[in-house]
């Protein structure tokens, strides 16, 4: 979804002067054309999370028209599952075992799909900071035919992911959708959550996956409601 100027500017509710200063000084992407700023709706919020800008409800708003009133981020969760203790040094190694435990469609080619997610670390990080990454493929149209899918990883050690605040991954959650807008409601949801209270104290303490789901439906339960 492509965003203007003003979009922008509205659904975070800050001035002309601070999205400029994030263009300037905090490399936000955008595309200039006729001496306007145009804007990615995925990009924007991928940036966003690296930069630990708070998401307002006009960001949530945006990144989720077509999805109004459903839960998205619980039922993926579910889908995927949360696991503990998951051990690697290396990124290639934990993407590789993430994907032995996650249950996929017998169509998805997991090497393949390995690759793709190796691909999108090389193109940039999706470390967010505070020890947390969100991997994911570029183009989630090429896994077609698939519900959407969020697995929850706590590694048993902290592993580099070149996060920007230099700190190791060990918490990873993994976006698999079969669309853009599957990808965009998924990330959207999911970086609104991450600002809970309860689901970052769950998180923390690596709780039993049944708390760490049910903080996850309460959190997405407020957002149905800005919805």
């Amino acid at each position: 979804m492509q965003l203007t100027f003003r979009d922008v500017e509205k659904a975070f509710e800050i001035e002309e002067e601070t999205l400029y200063q994030w263009l300037n000084k905090q490399a936000m992407p955008a595309i200039k054309a006729n001496d306007q700023y145009y804007f990615n709706s995925v990009e924007v919020l991928e940036w966003a999370l690296k930069n630990r800008i708070r998401l307002t409800t006009g960001a949530l708003k945006l990144c989720e028209k077509s999805r109004q009133g459903q839960d998205v981020i619980t039922p993926a969760l579910i889908r995927g599952g949360v696991y503990f203790g998951l051990q690697g040094r290396l990124r290639e190694e934990i993407l590789g075992k993430v994907l032995d435990l996650l249950v996929l469609p017998e169509h998805i080619q997991k090497p393949a799909l390995k690759e793709m997610l190796l691909s999108r670390e090389q193109a940039g990080t999706t470390g967010i900071g505070n020890g947390i990454a969100i991997p994911h493929v570029k183009h989630p149209v090429v896994l077609a035919g698939m519900e959407p899918v969020v697995g929850l990883f706590f590694l048993e050690k902290a592993v580099d992911f070149a996060s920007r605040d230099g700190e190791g991954v060990h918490t990873l959650f993994i976006i698999l959708s079969s669309s853009f807008k599957w990808h965009l409601s998924l990330l959207s949801r999911l970086a609104f959550c991450l600002q809970d209270e309860d689901v970052k104290s769950a998180l923390k303490r690596r709780s039993q996956g049944e708390e760490i789901l049910a903080a996850f439906q309460v959190a997405e339960s407020k957002a149905a409601k800005i919805l």
